[in-house]
C-alpha cells in the first residue's frame, strides 16, 4: 500500500490522474471500476478535461459500476447511476457497449446483482478500482461483518451508512445495496483508494493500525499488492 498525503483535493486529484493515464496508455480498453460520490469527483473532472484535449483519450475504456443503492422510491435522482452518468459515463462518451451497470431500480435485484457478477467473470478482473472509504471503514457497500462475500450481491446496509450524510435526509433511503464484492475489488490488478471529504479521520486513522479486521472492511487492502492511497490532508 502507497500512502500519498496531498495539501489539497484538487492536487489529490491531479496525481489520480496521472496514474489512471499511464495505466490507459498501456491498455486503451481496460477495465475501469467507477464510484460514485464526492471523492473521486476531481478524478473525473481531469479524465473529462483530457477528452476535451485529446478525442481518442478513454475511446476503448470499458467500465464497471461499483455499487447502488437499492429500495429507493421510484424516479429518486439518490442513485449511483445518476452520479456516475453526469460525471464520468456522458462526458466521456462511454457508450453502452463499454459499460456495465446495475439498475437502482431493479424489481429482482439477486437477478441482476448475478447478472453483474457473471460480467465481471467474463471481462475481468477489473483493471483500475475506483474506491472511497465510508465512515466506518467500508469499501463499496462491504459493510464491516462477521462475513464477506466474495462477489457483486445484495447487501443489508449498516446503521451507520443509514444515518451518514444525505442519506438520513432522504424521505424514501435505500433499504439495501448492491455491491461487488471483497473477492471482485481483491483480484482487481489496480486500486485507488480516495481519503476525502469530511469524517473520515477515524476510519483512515484505523487503517494506518496495519490490523486486518472484519470490523474496517478497507484494512483488506493491506492485502492487496497495489494499492495507492491519495489523501486529502483536509480531510485527516
Amino acid at each position: 500500500m502507497n500512502i500519498q498525503y496531498f495539501s489539497d483535493f484538487n492536487k489529490m486529484s491531479q496525481a489520480a490522474f496521472h496514474i489512471v493515464q499511464k495505466e490507459i496508455e498501456l491498455k486503451p480498453d481496460l477495465l475501469f471500476c467507477v464510484a460514485s460520490g464526492g471523492s473521486p469527483s476531481g478524478l473525473y473532472a481531469e479524465m473529462v478535461s483530457e477528452k476535451s484535449r485529446n478525442p481518442e483519450f478513454c475511446s476503448r475504456l470499458r467500465v464497471i459500476k461499483l455499487d447502488e443503492w437499492g429500495g429507493l422510491e421510484p424516479g429518486s435522482d439518490f442513485t449511483s447511476e445518476l452520479d456516475v452518468q453526469k460525471k464520468f459515463i456522458q462526458p466521456l462518451g462511454i457508450s453502452q457497449e463499454r459499460y456495465w451497470t446495475i439498475d437502482p431500480f431493479t424489481d429482482d435485484p439477486e437477478r441482476d446483482c448475478l447478472v453483474m457478477e457473471n460480467t465481471i467473470q467474463q471481462k475481468g478482473p477489473l483493471d483500475i478500482c475506483i474506491l472511497g472509504i465510508g465512515t466506518n471503514g467500508h469499501i463499496a457497500l462491504n459493510e464491516p461483518s462477521y462475513t464477506f462475500q466474495v462477489g457483486f450481491h445484495k447487501c443489508e446496509l449498516a446503521p451507520s451508512t443509514l444515518n451518514n450524510g444525505m442519506i438520513k435526509s432522504l424521505q424514501q433511503p435505500p433499504s439495501f445495496g448492491m455491491t461487488m464484492g471483497m473477492g471482485n475489488i481483491l483480484q482487481s490488478k489496480k486500486i485507488l483508494l480516495f481519503i476525502a471529504g469530511s469524517g473520515k479521520k477515524e476510519a483512515f486513522q484505523k487503517l494506518l493500525t496495519k490490523e486486518v479486521s472484519m470490523a474496517l472492511p478497507a484494512s483488506f487492502l493491506w492485502l492487496h499488492p497495489d494499492v495507492e492511497v491519495l489523501v486529502d490532508e483536509s480531510a485527516v
